[in-house]
């Protein structure tokens, strides 16, 4: 990659982990990459091409990070991948959270390239854990039932918290009462702990029952 187009796409992701995408303009890109804008419109064209290969420079070593977790293919059983590939997604949210937080934000406030990244994303990571799901079903180590409700039920309740949070910059308004609270929500192992209680609850009566005796 030309050192320029580097420059310009190492020097956006810093500001829009900082600032989110809606707010990074071509200017201050310019300005802070050290570069002229003449080079900015030879390398990307516009600022939309732009947010978007950036957000995919971004994305796309997460997502062949979970990818290489699910075809590991030493784990013993579809309910033991789907679990190590959840929590390898916690601890990349919980590296991420900030920039994921910024994300959505951007996305609610109308920023195009960021709603077109989450239109792409049923595609992406969440397909991958849903196939998961389905595979854990046909094993029978997970309840019946429809299996996009089942990882919107694991997803909320794990994974959204961290999200929420933002690395605590996003709810920094609440109360100092607030602080237990915020332990939880910003915490990677207390997500592991919520995926070890969710994965247990949904397993089918017999094995639960197995499990009890």
């Amino acid at each position: 990659m030309h050192p320029t187009r580097q420059k310009l796409l190492d020097t956006g992701l810093a500001l829009a982990a900082d600032k989110g995408l809606r707010g990074l303009t071509v200017r201050e890109l310019a300005t802070a990459a050290g570069v002229n804008l003449g080079s900015f419109v030879y390398h990307f064209g516009n600022r939309d091409a732009f947010i978007d290969e950036l957000v995919e420079l971004w994305y796309s070593p997460l997502y062949d990070e979970l990818k290489a977790v699910a075809a590991k293919g030493s784990y013993p059983s579809a309910i033991a991948t789907f679990e190590a590939t959840v929590e390898a997604l916690i601890g990349l949210v919980a590296r991420q959270r900030g920039f994921i937080n910024h994300l959505f934000g951007d996305a609610l406030a109308g920023e195009s390239a960021a709603q077109r990244f989450l239109l792409s994303l049923p595609r992406r990571h969440p397909l991958l854990l849903l196939e998961q799901v389905q595979k854990a079903q046909a094993e029978g180590s997970l309840v019946p039932g429809h299996p996009i409700q089942l990882m919107i039920f694991i997803m909320g309740s794990v994974g959204l918290p961290l999200v929420i949070a933002g690395s605590g910059r996003q709810l920094d308004w609440l109360p100092p009462e607030a602080a237990p609270f915020l332990s939880q929500i910003d915490n990677p192992e207390a997500a592991r702990q919520r995926l070890t209680w969710a994965l247990r609850g949904l397993r089918p009566t017999d094995m639960q029952e197995g499990e009890a005796v």
